[in-house]
């Protein structure tokens, strides 16, 4: 098997190989002087088993993904790992006219001579649907608790940030016997609504907030703010995409955090946690 490595994930690609024991191809990529990306594959796969490795953050990743998809029509056998799957949060109608942009993509990738996809923890499961390759979702929420658990935190409390976390605060948490909770909403009065954790008191404990894409950052840095309220000890934010778009790192730790942690689907100082093994052996199967 040969990786090839898409634009914006040189590192995880390079991961993987390493734990596969397998060459990485070597890859060019420039932009023309209108903007258009250029991509090559230099290494000859030429009925070579290839997997192609890929974030979507942006819409050149985009381009890139399809470019690669292309250029390796010669390929034996071919497989994608999209580790961060951007534009699943668009995956349904709110308003007249607008695009599900999810299914868009998904139908660029379903025409080409894909064997498999992979995915790491795509926002919503049900966009899979679109998908006519065979796709499989990946779960990097234990590595997560992984991490917590080498940096020796004394009983960390796991917190999803609304009821919509509490499977992946469970995923985190469950495996190392962590306590896990979501922050709930509670009206006191018609004026006044108290937003704490649901079951466990969190006073006097080390708190760990996790959530699986951070992107502006505004809903950590307001729940980092309540529980610092309720006057927990050190709090730490952790997830599996960290997009950490325009002023996202500096809200979260002005209210309080004491360390981001992400994952390296998207590469930055914050990613401290691989999902390179966990891709690997899916690879091998």
């Amino acid at each position: 098997m040969k990786i090839i490595p898409g634009i914006s994930t040189q590192v995880l690609a390079t991961r993987i190989a390493a734990e596969l024991g397998c060459k990485v191809s070597v890859c060019t990529f420039k932009k023309f002087p209108d903007g258009e990306l250029y991509t090559r594959i230099v290494d000859d796969i030429k009925d070579e088993e290839v997997t192609i490795v890929q974030s979507i953050r942006t819409d050149s990743d985009l381009i890139c993904l399809l470019q690669l998809i292309d250029a390796v029509e010669e390929a034996g056998k071919t497989k994608v790992v999209i580790p961060y799957l951007g534009y699943a949060r668009q995956d349904k109608k709110f308003k007249l006219g607008e695009a599900i942009s999810i299914r868009a993509i998904a139908r660029c990738l379903s025409v080409a001579d894909l064997d498999t996809i992979y995915v790491v923890n795509v926002h919503n499961k049900a966009v899979l649907k679109y998908f006519d390759v065979d796709t499989t979702e990946l779960d990097a929420s234990p590595l997560i608790g992984d991490y917590v658990t080498k940096k020796e935190i004394a009983h960390p409390v796991i917190i999803g940030p609304d009821e919509g976390a509490m499977g992946l605060a469970k995923a985190v948490a469950a495996p190392y016997g962590f306590d896990y909770d979501v922050l709930a909403k509670k009206r006191i009065s018609g004026e006044e609504v108290e937003i704490k954790p649901k079951e466990l008191n969190v006073e006097g404990k080390e708190v760990v907030i996790v959530d699986d894409i951070i992107s502006t950052g505004g809903t950590i840095s307001e729940a980092a703010s309540l529980l610092k309220a309720q006057r927990t000890n050190d709090i730490y934010v952790a997830c599996v995409h960290g997009v950490f778009a325009q002023n996202a790192i500096s809200r979260m730790l002005n209210a309080g955090v004491k360390e981001l942690i992400a994952t390296d689907t998207i590469e930055s100082e914050f990613s401290k946690v691989s999902v390179a093994k966990m891709v690997a052996e899916a690879l091998k199967r």
